[in-house]
């Protein structure tokens, strides 16, 4: 049975099950306080009660381009872990958030996805992701990333 609901900041360890953090503790202690302030939710795909999937909705930005408090959502952090990729869960986690988002009131949302990744671009495009906005350079824990920014109305 697949379960998606947000995770509680005492939770957040689940998620290096799906990412390999190169400062855990930073990833806690951010992700706690955006939580507790209500910039971001995580939204968790459970298969029984193991984590196989995570999405991030960030609800407040600088750059009105990702989110805008009641009205645009910009998700972010999507993983299915490696052993349930394939099987359409992905679009199952998208949905399920997308639903929950629409009950807040939320009725614009944006994706990043990178140049290489054709499996998540299809599948943000089959739902509605396609509308390209901007083009984002950024970087996270030393990492740099490059990639479109797609809005669904």
């Amino acid at each position: 049975m697949h379960i998606v609901r947000k995770l509680k900041t005492t939770e957040l360890p689940l998620l290096t099950q799906l990412f390999n953090y190169k400062n855990v503790d930073e990833m806690i202690a951010e992700n706690t306080r955006d939580i507790e302030n209500g910039v971001i939710d995580i939204f968790a795909l459970f298969d029984g009660k193991k984590i196989i999937g995570e999405v991030r909705a960030k609800y407040v930005s600088d750059d009105e381009r990702f989110a805008e408090k009641g009205k645009r959502a910009y998700l972010y952090a999507f993983r299915i872990h490696e052993n349930y990729q394939g099987k359409g869960l992905g679009s199952y986690l998208l949905e399920n958030v997308l639903t929950m988002l629409k009950e807040n009131g939320y009725s614009e949302f944006t994706v990043g996805v990178e140049d290489d990744n054709a499996r998540a671009r299809y599948m943000y495009e089959k739902n509605g992701f396609k509308e390209p906005i901007a083009r984002i350079k950024e970087s996270y824990q030393g990492d740099s990333y490059e990639y479109d920014l797609l809005l669904r109305r």
